[in-house]
């Protein structure tokens, strides 16, 4: 590993001792309201950047988004001229981001709520995210991703030509523009950086599968998978594609990956979520065990960097849960940081 690359990890392993301890994020889970949970919040020191003068939820939501931002930045300096880890994970959060604003879009909800649990990258920044947040439609938000030169936005405007967008389609797109981005990204790095990235394009396919399953309309299953993933192949995602409901889909999808590292067989419920968050759980203890295994791997990084989305996802579900009152079990129940 080059010096700098050593760097990198070093001040990884720095920035993952400012992470809020599962413990913590547990206490949180039982404020009362808002304003309960940002007092926990103060108490466990710098967590999240200033809030300001509002002190809404989408207030704490802004704060969260520009500690991960600012988590991610301080990496980026790091990073050496070529792609790699980091270059990886932005193709990762893109994805995540363009597929929720584009489902946010087609269905008209508010530009704030859009931006729900969305972390900025380099190559789509804060004010590039709320830019697209604002646009009134998918074919105006694909639009204006072409103006920010972002690669995917060629690639899915063909899609946003229609007058209703196909949000499946632009699934399997995005998916296709993650994986050819990150394996191009990956290639000069090492086998853990290799196998995570075939993993999170299991994961998609594996998402996209439960989405299909139910759905008579879609007959052409083997032109919506995406190729390059590890642990699960074109077979099992037509079995899992091809069920006759969402249930059974869950159940196939648990079978097939019972002995793969995202294995599935704590999330057999329909709550598409939950398997959401499953895959995280499980991503961050397969980091983990090769971080011990491998020290100077990439694995240590990619763990810090999954943490900050962890962190992001956990202080978000925390402080709605707050505001809507969510029973506090049930607020443990969404929590990914690991213990």
């Amino acid at each position: 590993m080059a010096a700098i690359e050593i760097g990198l990890v070093a001040r990884a392993k720095g920035l993952g001792s400012r992470f809020v301890p599962r413990q913590t994020l547990e206490a949180m889970a039982r404020a009362e309201d808002l304003p309960a949970f940002l007092q926990s919040v103060y108490r466990a020191g710098t967590v999240i950047e200033p809030i300001g003068e509002r002190t809404d939820v989408f207030a704490v939501e802004d704060a969260i988004r520009r500690t991960a931002s600012g988590h991610l930045a301080t990496l980026h300096r790091w990073q050496e001229r070529m792609p790699g880890v980091l270059d990886v994970f932005a193709a990762h959060q893109d994805r995540r981001s363009l597929r929720a604003l584009l489902r946010g879009a087609a269905a008209g909800t508010a530009p704030a709520a859009r931006l729900r649990g969305l972390l900025p990258t380099w190559s789509l920044p804060v004010s590039a995210l709320s830019e697209l947040a604002r646009q009134s439609s998918p074919s105006t938000l694909v639009r204006q991703l072409v103006v920010l030169a972002h690669p995917e936005g060629v690639r899915l405007l063909p899609l946003a030509r229609t007058s209703q967008i196909d949000l499946l389609a632009v699934d399997v797109t995005l998916l296709t523009a993650f994986a050819e981005r990150a394996r191009q990204a990956a290639q000069h790095g090492d086998q853990v950086l290799r196998d995570f990235v075939g993993m999170l394009i299991d994961a998609g396919n594996a998402e996209n599968a439960l989405l299909i399953a139910g759905e008579p309309a879609v007959s052409d299953g083997p032109s919506l998978f995406v190729r390059g993933g590890r642990w699960f192949p074109i077979g099992a995602f037509l079995a899992v594609a091809r069920a006759g409901s969402y249930a059974e889909a869950v159940t196939r999808l648990a079978a097939v990956n019972a002995r793969s590292t995202l294995a599935l067989s704590e999330a057999a419920s329909p709550d598409v979520a939950r398997v959401d968050r499953t895959f995280v759980v499980n991503l961050l203890e397969w980091l983990a065990r090769a971080s011990r295994i491998d020290p100077l791997s990439t694995a240590p990084l990619l763990r810090v960097l999954m943490l900050v989305e962890a962190q992001s996802r956990d202080l978000r579900a925390l402080a709605w849960g707050a505001v809507l009152g969510t029973p506090p079990s049930l607020r443990l129940q969404q929590l990914v940081t690991p213990a």
